[in-house]
C-alpha cells in the first residue's frame, strides 16, 4: 500500500476538495468546501493498493488509521473508496469499514463514498478529515446582499 499527502496548507486542501469530480461534477458542493477548510487542522491522504488483495487493501487501511495519534475534538470525515468500474463493496468489507474505520475518531461525523465510474487496476482510498476543537451543533450561513 502507497500513502500520499495530496495537501500541506490550508490552499491545498480547498483546492483539493474542490477538483473531486466524478463525470464532470463536483463532489463537495462550494458550502461543504466552505464548512470543511474552515477548521483547526485537516487531513487529505490517499493511499493506492498495489500488490494486495482487495479484503487485504481494507485491512491495512483500517490498521494504518489505528496506528495513527488520536485527535482530539470533533472530526468530519470522508472515505473516498475509488473502485473499478462497476464494481462495488461487499456487504462484509462495508461492515469491516464501519467497526474498524469509525472507531478512529472520538466524536465524529463520517461518510464512505464508492466512486466506480473509471476503469481502474488498483484500489484507491482517499481520506479527508476535518478537525474542529470546538464543535458548533450550529453552523450560521449568511444570506446577505
Amino acid at each position: 500500500m502507497k500513502t500520499t499527502v495530496l495537501a500541506t496548507n490550508k490552499q491545498e486542501f480547498k483546492e483539493g476538495l474542490n477538483n473531486l469530480k466524478m463525470m464532470q461534477k463536483c463532489i463537495f458542493s462550494p458550502d461543504e468546501v466552505d464548512y470543511l477548510t474552515d477548521c483547526d487542522n485537516f487531513e487529505y491522504v490517499e493511499l493506492i493498493q498495489e500488490e494486495e488483495s482487495d479484503e487485504e487493501f481494507i485491512r491495512l487501511f483500517s490498521t494504518w488509521l489505528h496506528e495513527r495519534p488520536k485527535q482530539k475534538g470533533h472530526v468530519d470525515y470522508y472515505v473516498l473508496l475509488f473502485l473499478p468500474k462497476g464494481k462495488r463493496l461487499l456487504c462484509v468489507q462495508v461492515e469491516h469499514m464501519e467497526r474498524y474505520v469509525a472507531e478512529c475518531f472520538d466524536t465524529s461525523h463520517g461518510w464512505l463514498f464508492e466512486v466506480n465510474h473509471r476503469e481502474r487496476l488498483h484500489l484507491r482510498i482517499r481520506l479527508i478529515c476535518s478537525y474542529k476543537n470546538n464543535f458548533h451543533r450550529l453552523t450560521k450561513k449568511k444570506l446577505h446582499r
